[in-house]
Order: structure tokens, then sequence, then C-alpha cells
């Protein structure tokens, strides 16, 4: 990731950890956490992808809804 997606995903997470309630740092942790989710279900599925939003914390079961592809085919990829 370049150093104006990382600028770009901050400046798209402030406004999402606004929303939320509690402890700053931990409403930003949270909303960037989402946007590089959001960033990465954006791009084309193949398996670099697939490996770093289950890092991430993302869903098998999300990949495959975003995607339009069933779990059998997501496993292949691994």
């Amino acid at each position: 990731m370049t150093y104006k997606q990382t600028k770009d995903m901050m400046r798209k997470a402030v406004p999402l950890a606004r929303k939320l309630e509690g402890d700053w740092t931990i409403r930003m942790k949270l909303a960037l956490k989402e946007t590089v989710i959001l960033h990465y279900l954006r791009e084309e599925l193949n398996a670099q992808n697939v490996q770093i939003l289950l890092a991430k914390g993302c869903s098998q079961r999300r990949i495959c809804k975003h995607h339009g592809v069933t779990s059998h085919q997501l496993s292949l990829l691994k």
C-alpha cells in the first residue's frame, strides 16, 4: 500500500470514528480496520487479498457474500 492510499484511508476513517462512542484511540482503531477491509473488498479476488482480509479479521462468509463465490471456491484460492 502506498503512502497516498494510507493517507486516503485515514481521511475516510476519521469521520467514521467520530460517529462511534467511547475512547478515541479505540474508535480510530476500529474505523481504520473497517476502512482497510473495505479497501481490500473492493479489489479483485485473489489469494493474496483473501489472506490479507482474513488476517485483518474479515470473515470468510463476508468475503464470499461480497464477491459472490461459494466457500468451496474461496478455499481453492487459499
